[in-house]
């Protein structure tokens, strides 16, 4: 049964014409029982690909190397660490030459992506959501991009079930989306950006305030300043924005215990976790669970 790596390497006319486009099924790189694809693709072609379209979603990152995009129509330069999320209906190839390119995918049905909207992104118009004439793009940064292909390699050792599948959109929607919120304050001093991006996870969560000043190597009353300077919120407002931004982010893609989600928090009281959520979300904590895990 042919994979999706032997319809990437299938040299044809790059048509410019969505019209001409040839349509791939995800059922042709499936082999029985798996649920989703996922493969380590090299690109050296200095010829066109396949240019296509889907029945299924599909996200790509280049891990290495240089090359073209043909997507909807344009020619759009790639590199390392660029990821795409491409919907059915964009059509796209790649062109390469020289050093070539490697590239790592996954595809997945796109009922997945209905799922997805509804249980997580219900507002959201960005992603596999967007308007746009192009598909979702950003640039992964070395640590994203090297914690991804790490993550990768393991679901590509598993059996390609929903779990797998499921476990791994998570993981990856979790890494972009915390990389966006440290995105909020590129405009602020660089060693508090790298403060921000550092402690935000629950192991310095638990360590509290004076462990995120150890980390801007500055004193409590100067960061404090420069938070307010350039953010508008004290440091106290800062910390509790993030912890309650992962603690929301928990309770929408976990079944953890409330509790537990609490302490990771570092919160050892529950009424000052609910006061915190409530004061941010407006809502409590498990009630906010309860709209966002719908299912549909």
């Amino acid at each position: 049964m042919l994979r999706y790596s032997d319809f990437l390497n299938i040299n044809t006319r790059y048509c410019m014409h969505k019209q001409e486009a040839e349509l791939f099924n995800l059922d042709f790189f499936l082999q029985p029982g798996e649920k989703f694809h996922i493969a380590r693709v090299n690109i050296a072609s200095r010829q066109d690909l396949t240019y296509h379209c889907h029945d299924y979603a599909e996200i790509f990152w280049i891990e290495s190397g240089v090359g073209l995009h043909h997507v909807n129509g344009r020619e759009v330069r790639i590199g390392e660490g660029e990821l795409y999320m491409m919907r059915p209906q964009d059509c796209h190839t790649f062109s390469s030459s020289g050093e070539g390119l490697t590239l790592v995918n996954i595809a997945f049905p796109k009922e997945t992506l209905d799922f997805l909207r509804n249980r997580y992104f219900p507002e959201s118009n960005q992603f596999f959501w967007t308007n746009s004439d192009m598909p979702f793009h950003m640039t992964l940064p070395e640590d994203i991009l090297r914690r991804l292909t790490s993550r990768a390699e393991d679901t590509m050792r598993q059996k390609r079930v929903i779990i797998q599948q499921d476990s791994f959109l998570l993981f990856l929607f979790r890494q972009i989306m915390a990389h966006e919120y440290v995105e909020e304050f590129r405009d602020v001093p660089e060693w508090l950006t790298a403060a921000i991006k550092s402690y935000n996870n629950p192991d310095s969560f638990v360590k509290g305030i004076r462990y995120f000043a150890s980390l801007c190597n500055r004193n409590e009353d100067h960061i404090n300043r420069v938070v307010k300077r350039y953010l508008g919120k004290t440091l106290v407002c800062l910390i509790t924005e993030m912890k309650m931004r992962y603690a929301a982010a928990q309770l929408t893609m976990t079944n953890m215990p409330i509790k537990e989600i609490c302490h990771n928090c570092g919160y050892r009281n529950m009424g000052y976790f609910y006061k915190a959520f409530g004061g941010i979300y407006n809502m409590t904590p498990k009630h906010y669970r309860n709209i966002n895990q719908k299912i549909v």
